[in-house]
């Protein structure tokens, strides 16, 4: 697979796992009943896997390693936070918590795509 169709494979997964994400987010406030199919569960858990497949793939093919790069370090340190907010949104009770989580999981949903886009590192 040539490079521009593997970002455009990225990206694609990308979008799918943000609106699987919201998805699941947004059934555990309201009922927690759609979230808690296997199906669900399973297309999502796979839809992360392929977009983690890619994205290290993407970046054997660029030559690019998050120490020579600031912005990939940054983007991967994200992940790790929406990643740890996702499980807050999972796990916790608290509508106040679930709600938190998911507006700190917006803005840093919103700081990957930057630096998606930009290459441009906001602290490193």
């Amino acid at each position: 697979m040539d490079y521009i169709a593997l970002k455009h494979t990225h990206m694609a997964f990308a979008i799918l796992s943000v609106a699987l994400f919201y998805t699941r987010s947004i059934s555990r406030l309201v009922s927690g009943k759609l979230a808690g199919k296997k199906a669900v569960f399973i297309v999502s858990h796979g839809t992360d896997t392929l977009l983690l497949i890619s994205a290290i793939y993407l970046a054997v093919m660029a030559g690019l390693t998050p120490t020579s790069q600031p912005w990939l370090l940054e983007k991967i340190i994200l992940v790790f936070g929406y990643i740890g907010l996702g499980l807050v949104i999972a796990k916790s009770t608290h509508k106040s918590k679930q709600i938190g989580a998911l507006i700190g999981a917006t803005a840093i949903i919103a700081a990957i795509g930057y630096l998606a886009g930009t290459k441009n590192a906001f602290i490193l």
